[in-house]
C-alpha cells in the first residue's frame, strides 16, 4: 500500500471517532444541561409553573405548544428563545444573562418564556427562520411577531428590551427613540 493511502485510512478513522465522541458526548451533556438548566420548569403534577415567580427564583420556561397556549389564556406577551446545547454563546446568555434577578423577575411576571432547543426541534427553528444562536423572538400573546434578536445580549440590554416590548412602545417608537427617551 501506498503512504498516502495508509494516511487516508488513519484520517478517516480519526475523524468517525471524532464524531461519534462528540454525538455521544454531546447527548448525554446536553440531555442533562436542558433539562436542568433551560427546559420547561414543572410543578410535582408536570404542569407549568405559575408564570408569577419570585426573583431568586429561576425562569419559567414552557415548550412551544403550550407556551403560547398560556399567552393567549394570559395576555402576556411571549418571549422566545431558541438554543442549543453546543451553542457556547447560549450557554453565556444562560449562565449571565438569564440569571440576573431583574431579568428574572421580569420574564416571569411580564412574559411567558419558550425554550426552544433546536436539536431537537429543528422543524419548528427552519419554520421561525433560525440561521444563528442563540435567536430571541418577542412575539404578542397571539403569537404575532414583533422582532427578533439574533445573538447575546447582556443582562442590562435584554431588561431594556423586555421593557420595550412589554410596555408596548414598539408601537409606536424605535428601540433608539425609546433609549434616548428614557435617559432624558
Amino acid at each position: 500500500m501506498r503512504k498516502e493511502n495508509i494516511l487516508v485510512g488513519i484520517l478517516v478513522m480519526l475523524t468517525l471517532g471524532g464524531i461519534y465522541l462528540y454525538n455521544r458526548l454531546g447527548s448525554d451533556l446536553g440531555s442533562q444541561a436542558y433539562q436542568a438548566n433551560i427546559g420547561p420548569v414543572a410543578g410535582e403534577d408536570g404542569t407549568s409553573q405559575n408564570s408569577s415567580m419570585a426573583a431568586s427564583q429561576n425562569i419559567s420556561w414552557n415548550d412551544y405548544t403550550p407556551g403560547l397556549a398560556l399567552a393567549g389564556k394570559e395576555g402576556k406577551n411571549i418571549f422566545l428563545y431558541f438554543h442549543a446545547d453546543w451553542c457556547g454563546y447560549c450557554t453565556k446568555l444562560k449562565k449571565e444573562t438569564f440569571t440576573d434577578d431583574r431579568v428574572k423577575a421580569y420574564l416571569n411576571d411580564n412574559f411567558v418564556s419558550i425554550g426552544v432547543n433546536t436539536d431537537k426541534r429543528e422543524k419548528l427553528a427552519r419554520q421561525w427562520g433560525v440561521r444563528g444562536l442563540p435567536t430571541l423572538w418577542f412575539l404578542e400573546p397571539d403569537g404575532t411577531k414583533i422582532n427578533s434578536l439574533p445573538g447575546f445580549a447582556n443582562a442590562d440590554q435584554l431588561f431594556s428590551i423586555l421593557q420595550y416590548i412589554h410596555t408596548q412602545s414598539y408601537k409606536s417608537m424605535s428601540y433608539q427613540e425609546y433609549i434616548q427617551q428614557k435617559k432624558s
